[in-house]
């Protein structure tokens, strides 16, 4: 029997089901391929917020460093900080001033500039801009002996304008500042070190003057991270001195000169803050001076007693009238400067100038003399002959151009009192003198806020080391400082 075996019937699915199976499918493959890119793209994004590299990174309390590798002078603009603190400079002769800003973060790190514009039309406006300024300074001018109350509030705007201080000099200012800021030693001091602790507390000295000048203090929310650090290295090494603020057993020939710079610091910073911890310290350090004070009314190298010099006493004077104006009452103080004004009469030269260590007209010193006369008694009286003298010698040089940075003649530690007299003393004298050396000493300044070696002088302000710029960059920042810095006491805002 023939057996056959047929396979069942295949049942076919018509044309229409598999045409859309296939167009399902590939509406499935299409919908996985975006959402698989979706996945991969918000996987991206994640992925480079969290690993995505800061716009700085700290680099060993050396200071911020971009992380890109565009050069640093293009970096900086944008690495500025994102709500910059805003310190308006206001111009008594253009109305728009670019400022540069700065806010420090932590102790150890260092920000970038960053610009910022303010308008200033009217005189009006000039007051109320500059009074803003006390918003980023660590006082508030209230409790500020008068002839301080140019350092910040409305004083800062008043004593601008009048004593004519241009926008570009404020500018200057704050470069310097910042040059300092980024240059000052991880321990809080400035200098080379290469001097040791006596010539840094001198240069450290200078700096916080500068900040002081400024306004800033240990709770200025720009400078107040820089205070602090040097106001701690002051404590920290006076105490363990005893009050010698050279940091030495003794008092050594150019310790004496570290000891009434640093003092004079000390005593601005605690009238400005009140900073209780400096008030012991700041006592023993006065009596060092008041000790230190010879039988003639003068002070000389190692306090030995045995001679006066003129440029020792000047530092040892400003540090007793900072302290005068400390309200801390210390003993002795007021009547060691009556003793020093008759000291300065003593070497006051015939044409009104003074003397190293006796009766001589010595250009060098002689802004010494009128300053520190002016600066205690405010008698204007015979010292009307040595301001003239002054500056009838500084003309005879060169009348078209008395004062020149670059030049043979140039002594900027001359121009420093030479230009706190011709302000305190004021009249014709301070209109003179500001139409030479405000321009000329903003002129000279580098691009990197500090000032190159001068022409003239001798000593560190000559060096190319640390100290060396420092000093010169301190003693230029102080004079340009001077609109607001003191303020004569017949005129105290």
């Amino acid at each position: 029997m023939d057996v056959s075996f047929e396979p069942p019937p295949q049942t076919q699915e018509p044309a229409t089901s598999i045409q859309q199976k296939l167009t399902d499918a590939r509406y499935f493959f299409l919908s996985l391929t975006i959402h698989i890119i979706l996945v991969i793209c918000a996987a991206y994004i994640i992925i480079t917020k969290v690993m995505e590299p800061p716009d700085f990174v700290a680099e060993g309390g050396d200071g911020l460093i971009s992380q890109t590798e565009e050069p640093a002078a293009e970096a900086a603009p944008e690495s500025a900080p994102a709500e910059p603190t805003e310190t308006e400079a206001p111009s008594v002769t253009n109305p728009t001033l670019d400022v540069i800003s700065t806010t420090a973060a932590t102790n150890s790190f260092k920000v970038a500039t960053a610009s910022v514009k303010v308008n200033i039309s009217t005189a009006t406006d000039l007051t109320k801009a500059v009074g803003q300024m006390s918003k980023n300074t660590g006082v508030s001018g209230a409790g500020l002996p008068g002839t301080m109350g140019g350092r910040t509030g409305s004083g800062r705007g008043k004593a601008m304008a009048k004593n004519k201080m241009k926008s570009g000099t404020e500018l200057a200012v704050l470069r310097g500042l910042e040059w300092l800021r980024l240059n000052q030693n991880a321990d809080g001091s400035w200098g080379s070190n290469s001097g040791g602790d006596t010539q840094n507390s001198a240069m450290t000295g200078l700096a916080l003057l500068c900040f002081l000048g400024h306004g800033e203090t240990n709770t200025s929310e720009q400078y107040g991270l820089t205070v602090n650090k040097a106001v701690q290295w002051i404590l920290d090494k006076g105490t363990a001195s005893q009050g010698r603020m050279n940091f030495e057993g003794g008092f050594t020939q150019n310790g004496v000169y570290a000891h009434g710079i640093l003092t004079y610091a000390l005593g601005e910073y605690f009238t400005m803050s009140k900073d209780e911890r400096c008030t012991e310290l700041l006592k023993q350090a006065i009596n060092h001076i008041i000790a230190g004070q010879g039988p003639g009314g003068g002070w000389t190298y190692s306090f030995s007693k045995a001679d006066n010099d003129l440029s020792v006493s000047g530092w040892q004077i400003q540090a007793l009238k900072a302290a005068h104006l400390s309200q801390l009452n210390i003993p002795g103080v007021d009547e060691a400067l009556d003793k020093a004004m008759t000291y300065l009469v003593s070497v006051k030269g015939p044409q009104g100038g003074y003397g190293y260590r006796g009766p001589e007209d010595r250009l060098s010193l002689s802004g010494v003399g009128v300053l520190c006369r002016l600066f205690w008694k405010g008698d204007r009286g015979d010292i009307k002959q040595g301001m003239a003298w002054i500056l009838n010698q500084i003309s005879a040089k060169d009348k078209n151009k008395p004062l020149q940075y670059k030049g043979p003649e140039s002594d900027i530690y001359a121009w420093y009192y030479h230009t706190q007299a011709a302000l305190m003393f004021g009249g014709e004298a301070w209109d003179v003198w500001n139409k030479w050396f405000q321009d000329e000493i903003v002129g000279a300044q580098n691009p990197d806020g500090s000032w190159p070696a001068p022409g003239g002088g001798h000593g560190p302000v000559k060096e190319e080391t640390l100290t060396g710029k420092t000093y010169r960059t301190t003693l230029c920042i102080l004079m340009l400082e001077v609109f607001y810095r003191y303020m004569p006491s017949h005129t105290a805002l």
